[in-house]
């Protein structure tokens, strides 16, 4: 058995850990949400995203759509995470929550996996700090 140098694990636990898998015949399953209803989101909150969750047990897509979060969302999430990481998981997916699948609000397993998704709304965006 070969052993793994431990900078090597580090670095590959950071990474994204998005599997793709052909869902061309999956059930599709977003609330009945229309491009209607997303447009109107967006006219709204300016930024939206929409995050799969696949189930290959059931061959279903499980679709949620969801809003940046903003300084109040941040503060009682960061309020949160002193003491529960995964309720202010939960504090930030449900004030960035617009609809899509109820399943993924309800099932432990995919809200969890959902979750794990929105956290990488962080890191988007880059700056630069310059001395003048």
């Amino acid at each position: 058995m070969t052993s793994v140098p431990a900078q090597k694990n580090a670095s590959m636990d950071n990474e994204k850990k998005t599997i793709d898998i052909d869902t061309a015949d999956y059930t599709v399953i977003n609330g009945d949400v229309t491009t209607e209803q997303i447009a109107a989101w967006k006219n709204k909150h300016s930024r939206v995203v929409e995050i799969e969750v696949a189930d290959p047990e059931f061959k279903e897509l499980h679709r949620g759509y969801f809003r940046r979060p903003d300084m109040q969302t941040m503060q009682a999430f960061s309020a949160t995470a002193k003491s529960n990481d995964v309720k202010a998981a939960e504090v930030m997916f449900d004030n960035c929550w617009l609809g899509g699948s109820a399943m993924m609000k309800t099932d432990a397993v995919y809200k969890m996996q959902t979750i794990g998704e929105l956290q990488n709304i962080f890191g988007k965006c880059v700056s630069k700090l310059k001395n003048l």
